[in-house]
Protein backbone atom coordinates (compact mmCIF):
# COMPACT_ATOMS: atom_id res chain seq x y z
CA UNK A 1 0.00 0.00 0.00
CA UNK A 2 1.31 3.46 -0.98
CA UNK A 3 0.97 6.17 1.16
CA UNK A 4 0.86 9.91 0.02
CA UNK A 5 1.81 12.42 1.85
CA UNK A 6 -0.96 13.69 3.40
CA UNK A 7 -2.30 10.19 4.41
CA UNK A 8 1.41 9.78 6.31
CA UNK A 9 0.51 12.98 8.26
CA UNK A 10 -2.71 12.07 9.56
CA UNK A 11 -0.94 8.51 10.41
CA UNK A 12 1.64 10.05 12.05
CA UNK A 13 -0.77 12.19 14.00
CA UNK A 14 -3.09 9.49 15.14
CA UNK A 15 -1.20 5.98 15.51
CA UNK A 16 2.32 7.36 17.65
CA UNK A 17 3.29 3.70 16.99
CA UNK A 18 3.88 4.25 13.42
CA UNK A 19 6.32 7.68 13.83
CA UNK A 20 9.86 7.34 12.66
CA UNK A 21 11.08 9.32 15.90
CA UNK A 22 9.15 8.96 19.31
CA UNK A 23 9.90 10.98 21.56
CA UNK A 24 9.30 11.36 25.81
CA UNK A 25 6.51 12.91 26.96
CA UNK A 26 6.06 16.93 25.88
CA UNK A 27 2.80 18.31 27.51
CA UNK A 28 3.43 19.66 30.91
CA UNK A 29 1.48 21.73 33.03
CA UNK A 30 2.25 25.60 33.91
CA UNK A 31 3.87 24.18 37.16
CA UNK A 32 6.12 21.54 35.29
CA UNK A 33 7.24 24.29 32.71
CA UNK A 34 8.30 26.20 35.95
CA UNK A 35 9.95 22.99 36.84
CA UNK A 36 12.13 23.07 33.86
CA UNK A 37 13.03 26.77 33.66
CA UNK A 38 13.62 26.83 37.40
CA UNK A 39 16.45 23.97 36.76
CA UNK A 40 18.40 25.08 33.27
CA UNK A 41 21.20 26.70 35.44
CA UNK A 42 21.51 24.04 38.05
CA UNK A 43 21.69 20.83 38.85
CA UNK A 44 18.78 20.62 41.17
CA UNK A 45 16.48 23.38 42.00
CA UNK A 46 13.01 22.48 43.97
CA UNK A 47 10.43 24.72 45.48
CA UNK A 48 11.02 25.98 49.14
CA UNK A 49 8.54 27.60 51.13
CA UNK A 50 9.17 30.58 52.67
CA UNK A 51 6.86 30.52 55.86
CA UNK A 52 7.83 27.16 56.96
CA UNK A 53 11.01 26.58 55.06
CA UNK A 54 10.47 22.72 53.69
CA UNK A 55 11.11 21.50 50.18
CA UNK A 56 7.94 21.04 47.91
CA UNK A 57 7.99 17.75 44.84
CA UNK A 58 6.40 17.85 42.63
CA UNK A 59 5.71 21.48 42.20
CA UNK A 60 3.05 22.88 43.54
CA UNK A 61 1.30 26.48 43.88
CA UNK A 62 0.25 25.93 48.01
CA UNK A 63 2.65 24.61 50.26
CA UNK A 64 1.71 20.88 51.14
CA UNK A 65 2.46 21.69 54.61
CA UNK A 66 1.47 25.29 56.21
CA UNK A 67 -0.59 25.93 52.81
CA UNK A 68 0.85 29.18 52.15
CA UNK A 69 1.28 30.85 48.92
CA UNK A 70 4.92 31.57 49.13
CA UNK A 71 6.93 29.16 47.09
CA UNK A 72 10.05 30.32 45.75
CA UNK A 73 12.58 28.13 43.69
CA UNK A 74 16.07 27.49 45.03
CA UNK A 75 18.98 24.95 44.61
CA UNK A 76 18.75 21.97 46.75
CA UNK A 77 20.79 19.48 47.86
CA UNK A 78 21.26 16.81 45.59
CA UNK A 79 21.77 14.28 48.13
CA UNK A 80 20.05 11.23 49.18
CA UNK A 81 18.75 7.38 49.26
CA UNK A 82 16.75 4.82 47.40
CA UNK A 83 13.56 4.09 48.88
CA UNK A 84 13.13 1.16 46.42
CA UNK A 85 14.49 0.56 42.61
CA UNK A 86 12.70 -0.88 40.10
CA UNK A 87 12.52 -1.88 36.53
CA UNK A 88 10.00 -0.83 33.84
CA UNK A 89 8.91 -3.45 31.75
CA UNK A 90 5.87 -1.85 30.13
CA UNK A 91 4.94 1.60 29.68
CA UNK A 92 1.96 3.29 27.25
CA UNK A 93 4.25 5.62 26.11
CA UNK A 94 5.64 4.86 22.61
CA UNK A 95 9.28 6.33 23.75
CA UNK A 96 9.82 4.09 26.06
CA UNK A 97 7.62 1.01 24.23
CA UNK A 98 11.14 1.45 22.36
CA UNK A 99 13.34 1.76 25.06
CA UNK A 100 12.02 -1.57 26.72
CA UNK A 101 12.44 -4.09 23.58
CA UNK A 102 15.93 -3.49 24.46
CA UNK A 103 16.50 -3.93 27.89
CA UNK A 104 13.63 -2.81 30.81
CA UNK A 105 13.84 1.19 31.60
CA UNK A 106 15.47 1.60 35.65
CA UNK A 107 13.41 3.98 37.88
CA UNK A 108 13.83 4.59 41.61
CA UNK A 109 11.97 6.48 44.37
CA UNK A 110 14.48 8.65 46.15
CA UNK A 111 14.45 10.35 49.44
CA UNK A 112 16.50 13.61 49.16
CA UNK A 113 17.94 14.44 52.55
CA UNK A 114 16.72 17.63 51.82
CA UNK A 115 12.99 16.11 52.23
CA UNK A 116 11.68 15.69 49.59
CA UNK A 117 11.07 12.15 48.10
CA UNK A 118 11.14 12.06 44.03
CA UNK A 119 10.96 9.50 41.25
CA UNK A 120 13.72 8.92 38.96
CA UNK A 121 15.64 7.70 35.84
CA UNK A 122 17.90 5.25 37.37
CA UNK A 123 21.69 5.36 35.93
CA UNK A 124 23.23 1.57 36.53
CA UNK A 125 26.20 2.18 35.26
CA UNK A 126 27.15 4.72 37.95
CA UNK A 127 26.55 1.79 40.66
CA UNK A 128 27.97 -1.15 38.30
CA UNK A 129 25.26 -3.05 38.35
CA UNK A 130 23.20 -4.99 35.54
CA UNK A 131 19.62 -4.34 36.60
CA UNK A 132 17.43 -2.34 39.16
CA UNK A 133 16.68 -5.04 41.56
CA UNK A 134 21.03 -5.17 41.67
CA UNK A 135 20.53 -1.40 43.53
CA UNK A 136 20.08 -2.03 47.07
CA UNK A 137 17.88 0.05 49.27
CA UNK A 138 18.88 2.70 51.17
CA UNK A 139 21.82 3.11 48.52
CA UNK A 140 23.44 6.79 48.86
CA UNK A 141 22.83 8.45 45.43
CA UNK A 142 22.70 11.95 44.22
CA UNK A 143 19.88 13.43 41.76
CA UNK A 144 20.31 16.11 39.51
CA UNK A 145 18.17 17.29 36.50
CA UNK A 146 18.81 17.47 32.77
CA UNK A 147 16.70 17.97 30.03
CA UNK A 148 15.35 15.19 27.54
CA UNK A 149 15.08 15.33 23.91
CA UNK A 150 11.47 16.94 24.48
CA UNK A 151 12.92 20.07 26.00
CA UNK A 152 11.91 19.05 29.32
CA UNK A 153 13.63 18.39 32.79
CA UNK A 154 13.79 15.11 34.19
CA UNK A 155 15.31 13.40 37.46
CA UNK A 156 17.88 11.24 37.11
CA UNK A 157 19.66 9.29 40.15
CA UNK A 158 23.17 8.32 40.27
CA UNK A 159 25.54 6.49 42.96
CA UNK A 160 27.28 9.02 45.37
CA UNK A 161 30.47 9.18 43.83
CA UNK A 162 29.01 9.89 40.52
CA UNK A 163 30.63 13.18 39.34
CA UNK A 164 27.79 15.78 38.37
CA UNK A 165 29.18 19.11 39.08
CA UNK A 166 29.45 20.86 36.01
CA UNK A 167 26.84 20.96 33.21
CA UNK A 168 28.68 18.80 30.65
CA UNK A 169 29.45 15.86 33.47
CA UNK A 170 25.28 15.64 33.58
CA UNK A 171 24.97 15.84 30.01
CA UNK A 172 27.13 12.98 29.49
CA UNK A 173 25.45 11.05 32.15
CA UNK A 174 22.07 12.22 30.54
CA UNK A 175 23.41 10.93 26.83
CA UNK A 176 24.40 7.18 28.47
CA UNK A 177 20.93 6.41 29.70
CA UNK A 178 19.75 8.28 25.93
CA UNK A 179 17.55 10.58 27.33
CA UNK A 180 19.25 13.12 24.70
CA UNK A 181 17.95 11.49 21.53
CA UNK A 182 14.57 9.93 20.37
CA UNK A 183 13.90 6.58 20.31
CA UNK A 184 13.83 5.54 16.74
CA UNK A 185 11.82 3.00 14.33
CA UNK A 186 13.58 2.67 10.93
CA UNK A 187 10.58 1.52 9.04
CA UNK A 188 8.64 4.61 10.38
CA UNK A 189 6.90 7.71 9.14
Amino acid sequence: MTTTPTMQHRLKHNRPSLRRNARPPKQRSPLGAAFTAANLGCALALQHCRSCARVQYPPRELCQHCLADGLVWREADTAGHIINALDLHHSLWEYFKRRITEAPWPVATVRLDCGATVFAHLALASFGAASAAAVPAGAAVQVFTHTDCSLNSVLIAVSAGTAIATPAQRRELAAALGLLEPAHKPEGI
